[in-house]
């Protein structure tokens, strides 16, 4: 029996043995397979991404190419690339295969809008930047920026032109600036200018197809926003409003069902809480005299949009409210008892040949700070500070803050750039 036993034995770890080595040897296999299979794959997707890069600098040189590719060769291996337009949105999807292996990249672009900017400017003149102005969220100037004095920059500021006075003379006139997400220069973001015809018929399409009434010609137009999500308007001429029309209340959807507020050649007068999200528009002016909004108070949201986190931060709410309000002319702080100290504005505002300004500057006191919770566009920097010569100061100082779900998103037919942008990357 010992002889019997150790032969078992000897069969037994000989058997062990054998399983082992073919164990081992399906693993070296295996991990063989692995590396291949890993380094196809990868190849597969540096390919895509190449692929996509290659279409993307196509639709960058002329945003119409929808030519696409196939069965490209790239790097051993090839990929198409297909170009789809939904409206404006533009999806391009990339394939790259190698070794019989695929891997795909979506990306999607829509135009870019402007109210991705806390602040953008045309020309600021030689309006200035002072003491008290502080801005969270993106800064351009596409002309100069003007430093006067020790304003605060949260978000990054771009310039074109540069600033004035230079930043090697800024310690010397007394000048500290703050640029917390820095600075770049010879940035060049061209202003588009428009004469709101786009929106005028996105209005009449509300009015002729959805029974609204929010489109006006040769009047000025009173407007005030109800918390209930009503908007209470009346027709007339001019600031005094004893002449107006009776004041009618709506529904903000049955009266803007399209989401847009069009007045032609006149001006608008506009204060309350918005429920809901509308453009205002002003155009068609026929001179400095209309195509401009006044706020004859403030205009908020009524679930604010950006809430103080502490410190330097804002962070955004769960807010679907939305204003935008579009000028030929200016945005105007109207020189009324409501606006006497501190005027508060929920909205992005693009002004298309003027910008924001303060009314009869020159025969007010103090008026402490503009809090706007949106944004500011354009073509020119109007007064809204004015600091005499013993260093006190009239009207008011800017402190913005930039409503962050503009960088995805805008009032409602905001006027875009003329370029696209990346909105998202799927791989």
């Amino acid at each position: 029996m010992g002889g019997k036993a150790s032969i078992f034995l000897v069969l037994g770890f000989g058997m062990i043995i054998l399983v082992i080595g073919l164990n081992y040897g399906n693993i070296a296999n295996s991990s063989v397979q692995n590396e291949v299979d890993y380094y196809s794959s990868t190849k597969a997707y540096n390919i895509a991404v190449s692929g996509a890069q290659v279409a993307l600098n196509q639709l960058f040189l002329d945003i119409d190419w929808d030519a696409g590719y196939s069965n490209s060769s790239l790097d051993d291996g090839e990929f198409d690339a297909t170009v789809t337009k939904n409206g404006d949105m533009i999806t391009l999807t990339s394939i790259g295969e190698y070794n019989d292996v695929s891997r795909e990249v979506t990306v999607k672009l829509k135009p870019s809008s402007y109210a991705k900017f806390a602040w953008y400017i045309d020309n600021m003149s030689s309006k200035i930047f002072v003491d008290g102005d502080t801005v969270y969220g993106p800064f351009h100037s596409q002309s100069t920026l003007n430093i006067g004095g020790s304003p605060v920059f949260f978000g990054k500021v771009t310039t074109q032109r540069g600033f004035s006075p230079d930043p090697s003379r800024w310690a010397s006139n007394g000048f500290d600036p703050e640029f917390y997400a820095g600075f770049s220069t010879g940035v060049d973001i061209p202003f588009t200018t428009t004469d709101y015809s786009a929106q005028k018929n996105v209005a009449q399409e509300g009015v002729d197809s959805y029974g609204g009434s929010s489109l006006f010609m040769n009047t000025d137009l009173w407007l005030n926003f109800n918390a209930d999500g009503t908007v209470t308007y009346r027709t007339g001429s001019g600031s005094d409003t004893s002449s107006y029309s009776p004041p009618v209340t709506e529904a903000l959807t049955t009266f803007a069902p399209t989401g847009v507020i069009y007045l032609g050649k006149g001006n608008i007068y506009m204060q309350g809480t918005l429920s809901g999200q509308v453009s205002v528009v002003t155009g068609e002016s026929s001179g400095l005299g209309q195509g401009n909004v006044y706020a004859i108070g403030d205009i908020r949201y009524n679930e604010a949009s950006m809430t103080y986190a502490g410190g330097n931060d804002y962070e955004p709410t769960a807010s679907t409210d939305m204003l935008g309000i579009m000028t030929t002319n200016n945005f105007i702080i109207a020189d009324v008892p409501a606006n006497e100290h501190d005027v508060i504005i929920d909205a992005s505002i693009f002004c298309n040949s003027g910008g924001v300004m303060a009314e009869n500057l020159n025969h007010v006191g103090d008026r402490g700070k503009l809090y706007i919770t949106g944004g500011v566009v354009a073509a020119k920097e109007e007064l809204i500070v004015r600091i005499e010569n013993d260093g006190t100061f009239k009207g008011y100082r800017k402190h913005v803050v930039y409503d962050e779900r503009f960088l995805l998103t805008g009032p409602p037919e905001f006027p875009l750039t003329e370029s696209y942008e990346i909105v998202s990357w799927y791989e």
